[in-house]
């Protein structure tokens, strides 16, 4: 990565709004950044970490398998946990319960709306088919964005770091706004090259994307949706999602370290964390899966309702959407509000559902077990705890 001389303007009166302080360090040109071009660069790495990679695919793969033969949709509730873990990378946080609303009603808590994008933006990157191109990153970037103004490739400068003002002291300026296209172009033709693993191809496509930054908010989510594009795109993962964001949000700092080194020319770091978190992530995605396997046991053994009834169709979908409503619940189940309403009555009385307190958003039911399995499994403190058991 090289750097490049760009002017900074500022209108006059804009600048007469700013402290004193501030704006004797807005000068009239600043450094961007200049990424290298990737579609063809030689991607050497070594025999170890390759090794490592390699074993890493195939846990990845035991797992994909081992979803492939279950009754119900765990790859829903895995983006979950990974929607809420992506967010909180970026310091966005909100209850499991809450965003699982947010996806019912737009009274849901702000924070909770926001992450419910992100789990919207998953659904998109996962429907998706055919190669990566520009258009489908825009389409992911603008479903997690739907609940702002934003869409499309940004047009101006962005920086991270230092001052709302100017990239004066910034800690990286990603590049001039009018070179942005031409670097997406050469991302996406690297992301159709086959002579590297999945994992590795992934983590580079990932780092460069952050280099990139091309929208002018949102990048690290959206990025991190991409990832599992990427990894479906070249067959890693089939049946399955992992909570990717959940392994690299048990050590940020050494993810942000990656990153930086990245922007120095070191491929190794990233690909080396993107490894240990997919490691980290198959381990965490096994241990919602046995818990859920347990909880949808206990309730199966307690339905002695005629084979073919509703009842015993609602555990799948809870855990699909684990709060729900009566015209939700209808609605997928295909039957009568009445049905519906008297489903989760019986539900309520079983233990599987409880309804939800705050009456002025509607009459809300959760499924709490399967709502605490996806809160340990999206706090740092749970996913520790999974880590160590």
């Amino acid at each position: 990565m090289t750097h490049e001389t760009c002017a900074w303007e500022r209108d006059p009166d804009e600048l007469a709004l700013i402290p004193k302080s501030r704006r004797r360090k807005i000068l009239s040109s600043y450094e961007a950044a200049v990424p290298a071009t990737i579609a063809s660069e030689a991607v050497s790495l070594p025999r170890g970490l390759s090794q490592r990679i390699l074993e890493v695919e195939v846990a990845m793969a035991r797992f994909d398998q081992a979803q492939a033969v279950r009754s119900y949709d765990l790859p829903a509730l895995l983006l979950r946990s990974e929607s809420s873990s992506s967010s909180q990378i970026e310091r966005l946080t909100s209850s499991v319960r809450n965003v699982a609303l947010a996806e019912l009603t737009d009274k849901a808590p702000a924070n909770a709306l926001t992450i419910a994008g992100n789990v919207a933006a998953m659904r998109e990157a996962l429907r998706q088919q055919g190669p990566i191109d520009i258009d489908s990153i825009c389409d992911i970037h603008d479903t997690l964005m739907a609940n702002v103004t934003e869409e499309g490739l940004r047009d101006e400068q962005v920086w991270i770091g230092g001052s709302p003002y100017s990239p004066h002291g910034a800690s990286f300026v990603p590049p001039h706004a009018a070179r942005v296209r031409g670097c997406l172009d050469d991302l996406v033709t690297f992301g159709r090259r086959e002579d590297m693993p999945s994992v590795t191809k992934a983590a580079l496509f990932h780092a460069q994307f952050e280099t990139i930054h091309p929208f002018t908010d949102g990048n690290g989510r959206t990025g991190r949706v991409i990832l599992h594009r990427m990894l479906a795109l070249d067959e890693a993962l089939l049946h399955a999602t992992l909570p990717i964001s959940a392994g690299l949000l048990h050590d940020v700092k050494r993810y942000m370290g990656a990153l930086d080194a990245y922007h120095e020319g070191e491929i190794e770091p990233i690909v080396s964390c993107l490894a240990d978190a997919l490691e980290l992530a198959v381990v965490i995605g096994s241990r919602i899966a046995a818990d859920v396997d347990v909880i949808l046991g206990t309730w199966r053994s307690s339905n002695a309702d005629r084979a073919g009834s509703a009842s015993h169709r609602l555990p799948a979908l809870l855990v699909e959407q684990p709060v729900v409503d009566v015209g939700f619940v209808s609605r997928r189940l295909g039957i009568t509000d009445r049905a519906g309403r008297a489903l989760i009555q019986t539900a309520c009385k079983r233990g599987i559902l409880s309804k939800m307190g705050n009456a002025r958003r509607g009459a809300f039911y959760q499924a709490t077990d399967l709502i605490g399995i996806l809160e340990e499994a999206s706090s740092l403190q749970g996913i520790r705890r999974i880590a160590a058991r």
